[in-house]
């Protein structure tokens, strides 16, 4: 399980890849082709600066590492491909992965949000409600995440391990990445069945994790680990997206905070009915103790970097639970209506030259309106 191939080098493939560098492995980076982030990588190496002022360069010299881009067909197999691209990338990438991998490799897959696998075991999905099992037991994939099952299909056959990381990073313009605070990473298989040999490389990786400065554990319940991270995404990413502010910013306001409590109200209500059980889905109190700790405040989440960039977002993050509500047939009002404004954010930061928020926030009163730019805009308007 020495030869890794990671698949992605934003914020989060480059902090796993450089734990697993520093515990003495072989790693082979792989970034989107034809990016000038990329050629940087491939020149200059990683730089990955931490919260504590300790600062890691990796070069691309480095007799363990490789840098390459995913044009590249490298003509090897390996033993553990890590999936650190968002979700709306990943079918770009199927080819490239059953390239690279036997019956043998173990895929594990870092995503933000609801994860294509989410249906991928029978003894989840039989365990179901008899209304939702007959729904999704056919077609056990959801469109805003995997639109047609394209990944569903064509990944399942693997191995593969969920992993939920809590990192709140940032990469510069310049190439360098920021890590805020002291990582948080779980890993747990996918199937409620994985056999032993998967367990024993759950743990091997999370010791491997711990020993080079994340905070690792291993976990028999991932779809749990899931809903609490997406939890924190829900009450910072889609705000932050709409606004374009930190962290900080939004908890200080009194109307966000109203809202944010209906959101994870209408949450809870929808995985309940998934059958996590509601003790533990994340409470108010458990995701304001992490939003508000020092490192969180000062952080754009990553969906408001990449609208702020002009760059396609993980909308499903708010997307997926939208029709997991529908398919149980649950009202989630405020959450469909945020689904409906971060759409529309999104079309609107692709198509904008300025601006790539839609909604700003009033000082004074604290509720959210459009923004000059976005009122006027035809997409807005239409």
């Amino acid at each position: 399980m020495n030869n890794i191939l990671i698949i992605g080098v934003g914020s989060i493939g480059a902090l796993m890849g450089a734990a697993l560098v520093k515990a003495g492995l072989k790693i082979t980076f792989a970034a989107k082709p034809n990016s000038n982030y990329t050629q940087t990588l491939k020149r200059q190496g990683l730089h990955l600066y931490y919260a504590n002022g300790e600062s890691l360069w990796i070069s691309s010299l480095h007799p363990q590492v490789r840098f390459v881009d995913t044009a590249t067909d490298l003509k090897q197999k390996f033993d553990i491909i890590i999936i650190a691209l968002k979700s709306n990338y990943l079918t770009e990438v199927i080819s490239y992965i059953h390239a690279h991998s036997t019956p043998e490799t173990i895929l594990i897959h870092a995503q933000n949000g609801i994860p294509y696998w989410w249906f991928n075991c029978d003894r989840y999905v039989t365990s179901l409600s008899k209304n939702i099992f007959q729904d999704i037991d056919s077609n056990r994939y959801l469109n805003s995440v995997d639109p047609d099952g394209r990944l569903y299909h064509n990944l399942n056959k693997f191995k593969s391990i969920g992993c939920v990381i809590k990192a709140p990073c940032q990469r510069t313009l310049e190439g360098k990445i920021i890590v805020r605070k002291i990582p948080q990473l779980i890993l747990g298989s996918t199937k409620k069945d994985s056999n032993y040999q998967q367990q024993e490389i759950i743990k091997y990786l999370c010791n491997l994790f711990s020993q080079s400065g994340i905070k690792a554990s291993c976990t028999n319940e991932i779809r749990i680990a899931v809903c609490n991270k997406l939890a924190i995404n829900l009450t910072t990413n889609v705000f932050s997206a709409l606004t374009g502010k930190v962290i900080a910013e939004l908890t200080a306001n009194s109307s966000i905070n109203s809202v944010i409590k209906t959101v994870i109200a209408e949450m809870r209500h929808i995985f309940s009915c998934y059958g996590i059980p509601l003790a533990d889905l994340p409470t108010e109190a458990k995701i304001y103790a992490y939003i508000q700790a020092p490192g969180s405040q000062s952080h754009l989440p990553s969906l408001a970097q990449d609208f702020a960039q002009h760059k396609l977002g993980e909308v499903s993050l708010i997307t997926a639970p939208v029709e997991m509500a529908e398919i149980a047939n649950l009202q989630t009002p405020t959450l469909k209506s945020l689904s409906r404004l971060l759409q529309l954010a999104q079309t609107y930061s692709l198509n904008s030259q300025g601006k790539s928020h839609i909604l700003t926030l009033d000082s004074n009163s604290g509720r959210c309106s459009l923004t000059e730019e976005a009122r006027e805009s035809m997409i807005v308007k239409n």
